[in-house]
């Protein structure tokens, strides 16, 4: 159909999705994106990488605005932070190395990773407590919030595969 003017209408009964939906998807679509050429490619993995950077990046840039007020929501964004980027080494780790190889060498190399991080998490928490006297639950908070958030989306991705496998059949 076409209006005067060479216009053309939608068809009645179509929806037109909101433009807002369109730019979630869209900022959605490119995080999955930049971590499909980091080495994610799990899909239930990177919905997970990319929910703790958007929550990381919400409560930093929230925090960053709010910090003359309450520095207690930046650093709730440094516990999210340093849970994303522990999910984050992790997952590129295994994901580029596999889950087949179980030898002691394999063993020591993920133990000796996991004490390096725990090494830098330390150091960050300790620079933060004694040295920027930033309030230990929020810290605290932070990192429990991602750790919820990571089971939540990983959950619930895993479902949507699920579901997808089952509507193939």
């Amino acid at each position: 159909k076409r209006r005067r003017g060479g216009q053309r209408t939608r068809h009645r009964g179509t929806r037109r999705t909101p433009t807002g939906v369109n730019r979630v998807r869209r900022m959605f679509h490119s995080i999955d994106a930049w971590l499909w050429r980091r080495g994610i490619d799990h899909p239930a993995v990177r919905a997970l990488l990319r929910n703790e950077i958007l929550l990381t990046a919400l409560a930093l840039l929230g925090g960053g605005l709010l910090f003359a007020v309450t520095p207690w929501v930046f650093w709730f964004g440094v516990g999210l932070a340093v849970m994303a980027w522990t999910f984050w080494c992790l997952a590129r780790f295994f994901l580029r190395r596999g889950l087949g190889d179980y030898s002691t060498a394999f063993l020591r190399i993920v133990i000796v990773r996991w004490l390096g991080r725990l090494a830098v998490v330390a150091a960050i928490l300790y620079a933060a407590l004694v040295h920027w006297a930033a309030p230990p639950l929020a810290l605290l908070g932070g990192m429990a919030t991602a750790c919820a958030c990571a089971l939540l989306s990983y959950a619930l991705a895993a479902h949507e595969q699920g579901k997808a496998g089952r509507q193939r059949r």
